[in-house]
């Protein structure tokens, strides 16, 4: 038990050490690994291997002229003797513009990583740097040599843009649909193009689908492609037609919606009859019924009522949509079920009333001019006349403001939930015939009588029943059920592969509006008062107010988008019109979510356009050739100290090498995986840099040096090799920490008072020897320890280099 506990240090080791090392070979030895071992890789400076440097001076001065205009707008409104709401606006926003200003160098910064990601530079350095007054933002693109595109991604003026769906047909966007087509099917007539190549450069656009091969069933084959089944081999047709594509809903339900357009298309090859896994249950169900004569039923919203068979109800209710199950049904009988949908009871109700509205309620009528207090006293009125025993029917026509008061106040039925919370509580808490008192909602007073009392109806199921019959009928569906999940159920018709183009006539995106940034105020988090979760509020000033109170009104039930800097940030969908110039945005899952989001709508808004101040390009030979020449000079140094170190010190230098190994591995993978563990950042390798590595490896043996100094000192002396180990540790200990300390002390100065490439050349010569002590303390330390305690390790020449002075005599 004892020994199995010693082995597993020394295992553990040996797999992170295996990892370790799988991480450090180079990249192209390693394609066949998994993604989490093939990832880590070095990052190189643009001085490395070539790139675009640029330098963005952000102008504050109209940072600072917003300031002096909302300190102005203030105090007139003050003197003025304004509401404290608009002055508190104004302060908001005053005051997030004082806080942008302190962070508008990592505002911007955030936002030009956006942009940088977007040109697929994922290894770009962006580093704020101040040239007296002025700030500035040096980005660095390895590997973009194309400084026009990066100018004009990066350094355009970052703005703040709302924007509408862009999904209602215009008959600009049709013929603009319709004058592609045409163009596309010039390009295979007239000019010779095949429709594959046409498909293929059109395949990125948007609003265009391109599919090469796609095998149909005469009954699957595209609404307006029905003829593709007779029509010859490699003929291009256009046809108008439609597809289908799966939507989900608010509530999750996922339904096919039609989407129109033209196609472009031909048929590949005759048809072939072939087979297909069936894995939809209704249409397998089917199949199974016709060749195995069994009976097959869909049933769609069907109540869940006594009509149907206690055994189905019951195991319906312990499905999911998507569930088969199978059940018997008595002797001789079973069922395999499929369940598409169903939806639980409800408590339902069905009411009439009589709607007595007033000046200032919601959805009323421009015609009603009375006050709440005459409303009320009208509604307590109609209640006296109900109490004493007049027709509710006959008052609804006559006094309700309600369209309902035409069929005499009768609401039909309805679930809880659909219904104002006022009217809901006292509906559903009355029995059948009983009249409430007047209820006052945001929509007048009401007066409810129950036509029903409130009930639970029965769940309503979609589902399929294939029934099977005889003594194994439960067998029969169990190897039914089976067959289908294991994929075997198999349909066999002719098939014909067709490649097409599809133009949808269906606009996708987001088209402009006049509400911009400069009609923007403020984005602050706050706390939704019921459910305590984290929310954005915004605020617009006067003219933005109405163009959101517009905007909002023309888009109630879609979604309005907020670009910062051409980058979408949120897409909240409109409840309802917002006036006011306030609105509230909910969806953070947290409090940091809410803060970045505010945030990035407050860097939208800041008035702080970037210039470009400098341009810097290294063509990627030049980078390529000092990577080169830096390898070249860190493996001769390396190769150069292990012969010196050997020479020295015999077998204990060979020792110290493979320290030394074990320190350029380390180094490696260090390099190779992201910032100490602890961030997505990695180190970015500079010529520095690597100045600063090849020096840490002429220092990363100097703590061996001396503790073997210290040895051989004390083997000299005629003590055992074992007690000689000890003491060189011992007495060598001193020297190495006050060396690297002061080592580590210049490494934070420079990396402190630095320039970005000082700061590269301090952090992997700082790395570089906090990692020697490690390896000498350490790895040196264990290594010695053991091999003093062989027997060879008597030969103190051969152990390191020294002849044993014998003890003197007694």
């Amino acid at each position: 038990m004892e020994s199995n506990r010693r082995m597993i240090w020394p295992a553990l080791t040996g797999v992170v050490a295996l990892v370790l090392l799988f991480i450090a070979l180079p990249d192209g030895w390693k394609l066949w690994a998994p993604t989490f071992l093939r990832a880590p890789s070095f990052h190189f400076g643009l001085d490395l291997i070539g790139g675009t440097q640029l330098d963005f001076r952000i102008s504050e001065q109209e940072m600072n002229d917003q300031v002096a205009r909302l300190n102005a707008e203030i105090e007139q409104l003050q003197e003025q003797g304004a509401g404290s709401d608009k002055i508190s606006i104004l302060e908001n926003q005053l005051y997030s513009t004082q806080q942008q200003q302190a962070s508008v160098v990592e505002s911007i910064r955030t936002v030009l990583e956006r942009r940088i990601n977007a040109l697929g530079v994922s290894e770009a350095v962006i580093t704020p740097s101040y040239i007296g007054d002025e700030r500035h933002l040096l980005v660095e693109c390895p590997g973009v040599v194309d400084t026009q595109e990066c100018i004009a991604t990066v350094g355009k003026t970052i703005q703040l843009e709302f924007k509408e769906e862009f999904t209602e047909p215009t008959e600009e966007f049709e013929k603009g649909v319709r004058d592609r087509v045409d163009t596309s099917l010039r390009r295979i007539t007239v000019s010779g193009a095949s429709l594959d190549l046409v498909g293929e450069d059109l395949g990125s656009t948007l609003g265009v689908f391109y599919a090469d091969s796609q095998w149909f069933f005469k009954k699957d084959l595209p609404k307006g492609l029905e003829d593709m089944w007779s029509l010859p081999v490699g003929k291009v047709v256009k046809r108008e037609g439609s597809i289908t594509v799966p939507e989900q809903d608010e509530q999750g339900q996922v339904t096919d919606k039609e989407i129109p357009g033209i196609f472009l298309a031909e048929a590949i090859s005759p048809r072939t009859q072939t087979g297909r896994v069936v894995i939809e249950a209704p249409t397998a169900f089917a199949l199974l019924a016709k060749q195995q004569n069994l009976t097959y039923t869909p049933n769609v919203n069907t109540p869940l009522d006594a009509k149907i068979d206690p055994g189905i109800v019951g195991a319906l209710q312990t499905m999911s949509p998507g569930d088969l199950k199978t059940i018997s049904l008595g002797e001789g009988s079973a069922a395999l079920l499929f369940l598409r949908q169903r939806t639980p009871g409800q408590e339902q109700m069905a009411a009439s009333h009589i709607l007595i509205s007033f000046k200032g309620a919601a959805a009323m009528s421009e015609s009603i001019t009375r006050t709440k207090e005459e409303a009320l006293a009208l509604a307590q009125n109609i209640k006296q006349q109900l109490d004493e025993g007049a027709d509710f029917a006959t008052l609804a026509k006559q006094y309700s403001d309600d369209s309902s008061g035409k069929s005499g106040g009768d609401l039909g039925t309805f679930a809880r939930g659909a219904m104002v919370a006022p009217f809901e509580q006292t509906a559903f808490a009355l029995s059948q015939g009983d009249i409430s008192e007047p209820i006052e909602t945001q929509f007048g007073y009401h007066i409810i009588r129950a036509d029903r009392a409130a009930s639970l109806s029965f769940d309503v199921a979609s589902y399929d029943d294939l029934r099977f019959s005889g003594s194994d009928a439960k067998i029969q569906a169990d190897a039914a059920q089976a067959e289908l999940q294991a994929g075997k159920v198999m349909e066999y018709e002719d098939a014909v592969p067709v490649r097409s183009i599809f133009f949808s006539l269906l606009p996708t995106g987001w088209k402009d509006t006049t509400l911009t940034g400069k009609h923007f105020r403020s984005a602050g988090v706050t706390l939704d008062p019921t459910t305590s979760m984290p929310t954005v509020q915004i605020a617009f000033d006067d003219e933005g107010a109405k163009l959101f109170q517009e905007l909002t009104k023309n888009n109630v039930g879609k979604r309005i988008a907020i670009f910062v800097g051409g980058d979408l940030v949120s897409a909240p969908t409109v409840q309802q019109e917002i006036a006011g110039g306030t609105a509230i945005i909910t969806g953070s899952a947290n409090f940091e979510e809410a803060q970045r989001l505010a945030q990035d709508l407050n860097t939208g808004a800041i008035p702080a356009p970037i210039y470009l101040a400098g341009q810097h390009t290294i063509e990627a030979t030049l980078g390529s050739e000092a990577l080169r020449t830096s390898l070249k000079a860190a493996l001769i140094g390396i190769f150069l100290l292990m012969i010196y170190m050997v020479v020295l010190y015999r077998f204990l230098g060979l020792l110290a090498n493979v320290a030394l190994s074990m320190y350029a591995l380390l180094f490696t993978v260090i390099l190779k995986l992201p910032l100490f563990l602890f961030s997505s950042q990695h180190i970015v390798l500079t010529l520095a840099g690597m100045a600063g590595i090849i020096l840490s490896i002429g220092m990363a043996v100097d703590a061996n040096v001396l503790i073997f100094e210290r040895i051989k000192e004390e083997l000299r002396k005629g003590k055992l090799v074992t007690t000689a180990v000890e003491v060189g540790f011992k007495r060598a200990w001193p020297s190495i920490r006050d060396g690297n300390a002061s080592t580590l002390l210049t490494c934070a100065i420079l990396f402190i008072i630095g320039t970005s490439i000082v700061r590269g050349f301090s952090v992997t010569l700082g790395m570089g020897v906090l990692m020697s002590m490690f390896t000498a303390i350490t790895v040196t330390r264990w290594l010695i320890r053991k091999t003093a305690h062989l027997s060879f390790a008597k030969n103190t020449r051969l152990l390191i280099g020294v002849k044993t002075v014998p003890p003197p005599a007694l």
